[in-house]
This record gives C-alpha cells, structure tokens and sequence, in this order.
C-alpha cells in the first residue's frame, strides 16, 4: 500500500511539473491575408528597466502543420543598431549553442537565428543561461536564468507544437 500511494504522488508530482502556459496562437490578418503564429510566452532577459532583451520562437504553418523555423530576439539598450548577432543558449548540463542571426542591418532592434536541426534538437534541455551579442557595436547581455518557467522556455515551446492544438486571436 506503501508503494502505491508513493507511486501515486511521483506521478501527480511529474505530471504537474510537466504542464506548462505556452500556447500557440494564430491570427490571419483579413486586411493583408498574412497569417501569424506565435506563442503567448516569450523569454524576458532584463537587466535594470533600460536595457535587456526578449527571445521568441519564430514559427510558420508547412504541410498543415506548426514547425519551428528559428528565433527571434527583440532588443533593447544593447547598442543603436544591429548586425551580425550572436545569440549564445548555455544549458544546465554545460552545454550551448550559438546561433548567428541572418537579418540584415538595422535599427529596430529585431535580430532572427534559423534553427538546423540539431541546434533544434539541442533547446530541448533546461537553460542556464542566455547571451546576446550585438555584432555591429559588440555591447553584449547575459542573464543568468532563475525562474523555472525560464530554465523550460523551449521545451514548452516543443511542447506546445507537438500537440499542434492553436487559439486563434482574431484581431481586427
């Protein structure tokens, strides 16, 4: 009976443990037929209330389905302008990434990063800690992550797409 109820509360712990807020939303903007889909979470790296940055997955509909095609990183008070970005992804387990963004110069502070899929594969571990790099003015930021919701952003995310379930916002 011991064993039973000990098993019953792993498994309830877990299974708590495992849900998660992200969700992903769908818009289709009847004034310019363009469809966005995007999360309802994005990961928030501030240091002070002037400077920091937010990292959200870059998703599109292929084959009647939600796939993950890359990052996006909105900036702010990390240099002007930017270029030739880094974003490096270090894990719990010592391991990282970085990615190097694709988008041309500009100022308002939007870097994107495609994704291969092993780099893909790799943002199903726990973060530690996330770095950006402005590769125009080489100002950088490094948020050391202390919120679990942070530390499992791109896990949810997964998460989120595997079940390929949406809201949609309708928006006008």
């Amino acid at each position: 009976m011991k064993k039973t109820v000990l098993i019953l509360i792993l498994f309830i712990g877990l299974n708590a443990f495992a849900q998660n807020n992200v969700k992903i939303l769908y818009h289709e903007d009847v004034m310019t037929d363009k469809e966005y889909i995007y999360t309802n979470e994005s990961l928030l790296s501030l240091d002070g209330k002037k400077v920091g940055f937010i990292v959200k997955p870059s998703l599109e509909m292929k084959n009647e389905a939600f796939v993950y095609t890359g990052i996006i990183v909105e900036s702010v008070g990390i240099g002007t302008c930017l270029e030739k970005d880094d974003l490096t992804i270090l894990f719990e387990d010592s391991t990282k990434i970085t990615l190097k963004s694709y988008s041309k110069f500009n100022c308002k502070g939007i870097s994107k990063f495609d994704l291969s899929d092993t780099e893909l594969n790799k943002l199903t571990k726990r973060i530690k800690a996330v770095r950006f790099l402005n590769g125009r003015s080489f100002e950088e930021l490094t948020i050391v992550l202390e919120k679990e919701e942070d530390k499992t952003f791109f896990i949810d995310v997964k998460r989120a797409i595997d079940k390929q379930v949406y809201e949609v916002v309708d928006e006008m």
